[in-house]
């Protein structure tokens, strides 16, 4: 026991001298004045950016210390720093320094602050980091900036690890008006000396402010480097938000030709919102007044026009239960591929509103206000409810008082279209929509329809006004120019039917002329109805009658159409005619017939009487 305490004092006290030693003979051997302007020059001639450090100090335990680093922004943006940060601690190897070596293994960056910008005209505030001429090189004599001089002062850099505490990220869009702020950021990159033969480690976290709340970020796993293959693979990468994880795999080539990234993502559960409103600096933007018309198609440009049109994708997604732009969808599985700025996506799976969605789609980048072509779009087994309401809500809001038509569809919806188009504002979708498709509802409901009403108001039938309880409800559609071209509609209630064929022109927002509705409504419906609508009735008592729509879509005027039933008021008062003309033969033949047994009679008669007559003289005779 003795002994161990004595080897135990005796390794302690080696310990304590050789510290005390390094602490009392570093500052001797080792400028520190001398480091500092090595590292405000390398990183200033790196960066082409001013760089400015206060002081540096060394602690033998924590390292070298470069305090208040301050990188200045590029000229014709903010006054604020690029980069400012409390110290850049740099970690140091301990035995090297007995070499008169220090060999710096990580480099810090203590609450840094980061401002990003991006002007008007799509430039960032860092473009200019790789471009511009690198600074001239402090004279060797006072900074000793050669490998040689950096040899001879004992200073060595050989980084392994990268890392941020508590860092800040702010980036402001002039284009857009809007920013985003990360908070609490923390990054550690590992095993960077060895990138060429192993993966680098990667952390990163932070938090992001997304409609008044802190949701957390996360990102972890292993980069792999080969720079002589131009590849970097990323092998499983996980993505937290708010606790939600998504798994990325991912890789990245051709970086001189023109990037390559191939990915593929999967999750059980992922909210979208927070990271897009990372990327599209929106979580943090003040509201602002409704934009004039087209500028959102030129910001919409500008930032695509960024695009590298040699920049290839290819990729996979398949999450569950995801959030997107208020949208939720259980599931969404698709592929998507993007070439010389076309974008293309084979949807093979969107489930959402309880039914489902597949179809392939095709976008031009490089058309300005993007332009698409859909094919083979399905929908089935929608939930007509929530869909309905979410498509007036998004493309008829130019429609009076189109509130009224929410929460009036329910059902079960199935739809097929083709569709193409260009424009990302609501106008420009609309005047440039082409489509075509089918649909149907099945056990279905409808509100108090205003065209059936209008024509309830009409006939002073109170009893049309009724909810519909729709057993079969189905049409082909088109559009082309605003005007939608409805074919074959079908609707089928226990006391009401309904076809029409017509137009109705969304920008004129009225009914097309030479539109058809024809109505057949049950005797019960039609109870009290006054005896001149009988003309109309068929021979089970249900009522009949077409009319033409007109006015505007909201308030419809319904016309009636008399050609058939005034045709069909002919042909009975014909019947009647024939039917009387025939009674009138009948009894004219009957009365001629009487006449004739009648004249025969008395012929007869008047024969047997001469008969008798003769006979009566003969016998006197």
């Amino acid at each position: 026991m003795k002994n161990l305490l004595k080897w135990t004092g005796i390794i302690v006290g080696v310990l304590l001298v050789v510290i005390i030693g390094a602490a009392v003979a570093l500052p001797i051997f080792l400028p520190l004045e001398k480091i500092k302007d090595i590292a405000v020059a390398k990183i200033s001639e790196a960066i082409n950016r001013d760089v400015t450090v206060e002081k540096v100090s060394f602690n033998i335990f924590s390292g070298i210390k470069l305090e208040k680093l301050s990188i200045s922004n590029r000229p014709g943006f903010a006054k604020r720093p690029f980069v400012s940060a409390d110290s850049i601690e740099l970690h140091y190897a301990f035995w090297p320094i007995f070499k008169r070596q220090v060999i710096i293994t990580e480099f810090r960056l203590v609450k840094p602050e980061v401002l990003i910008e991006k002007s008007a005209a799509g430039e960032f505030n860092f473009s200019d980091m790789t471009g511009g001429k690198p600074k001239a090189k402090a004279p060797s004599t006072s900074l000793g900036t050669s490998k040689a001089k950096d040899r001879e002062a004992g200073f060595s850099v050989i980084m392994n690890t990268f890392s941020i505490r508590d860092g800040k990220i702010t980036y402001a869009d002039y284009g857009t008006g809007t920013s985003v702020e990360l908070k609490e950021a923390d990054l550690t990159v590992s095993g960077i000396t060895l990138a060429m033969v192993k993966p680098i480690g990667l952390k990163f976290g932070a938090t992001v402010n997304y409609k008044g709340k802190d949701i957390p970020l996360s990102l972890a796993g292993k980069i792999g480097v080969n720079l002589k293959s131009e590849v970097l693979k990323l092998p499983s990468l996980s993505l937290g938000v708010a606790g939600e994880k998504a798994n990325i795999s991912a890789a990245v080539s051709r970086w001189k030709t023109g990037p390559q990234i191939d990915f593929a993502i999967s999750s059980k559960k992922l909210s979208v919102d927070p990271l897009l409103a990372v990327f599209t600096a929106g979580a943090s933007a003040p509201k602002k007044e409704k934009l004039p018309r087209g500028e959102l198609t030129k910001t919409v440009d500008k930032s695509l026009a960024s695009l590298p049109y040699k920049l290839g994708v290819n990729g996979s997604l398949d999450i569950g239960n995801v959030s997107v732009l208020g949208f939720e969808a259980d599931r969404v599985n698709l592929g998507v591929k993007l070439v010389n700025k076309k974008l293309t996506a084979d949807i093979k799976e969107i489930k959402i509103y309880d039914g489902k969605l597949s179809g392939k789609a095709t976008v031009n980048l490089a058309a300005s206000g993007l332009s698409y072509n859909v094919k083979d779009l399905s929908l089935t087994n929608f939930n007509a409810s929530p869909f309905s309401n979410a498509v007036v809500s998004t493309f008829l809001t130019k429609l009076e008082d189109h509130e009224d038509l929410i929460d009036k569809v329910y059902g079960t919806l199935d739809m097929s279209a083709s569709l193409s188009g260009r424009g990302v504002e609501v106008p420009d979708i609309m005047a440039n929509l082409v489509a075509s498709g089918s649909l149907s509802l099945k056990n279905g409901e409808l509100k108090s329809l205003k065209m059936i009403a209008a024509i309830a108001d009409k006939i002073k039938t109170p009893g049309l006004k009724q909810d519909l309880n729709i057993s079969e409800l189905s049409a082909n559609f088109s559009m082309r120019n605003q005007v939608v071209t409805i074919k074959n509609l079908k609707l089928l209630d226990h006391d009401l039917g309904v076809n029409f064929d017509g137009a109705l022109d969304l920008s004129k927002l009225k009914y097309v002329d030479g539109n058809r509705l024809s109505l057949r409504a049950s005797p019960s419906a039609t109870e009290g109805l006054s005896r001149e609508y009988n003309l109309f009735r068929d021979d089970k008592g249900w009522l009949e009658l077409t009319f033409e729509l007109k006015g505007n879509l909201k308030r419809p005027i319904p016309m009636p159409i008399l050609e058939k039933p005034v045709e069909k008021a002919v042909e009975k008062v014909k019947l009647k005619i024939d039917a009387k003309k025939k009674e009138v033969e009948e009894a004219a033949k009957k009365k001629l017939e009487e006449e004739k047994n009648r004249l025969a009679e008395e012929a007869k008669k008047k024969l047997e009487e001469e008969a008798k007559d003769k006979l009566k003289d003969l016998i006197k005779f």
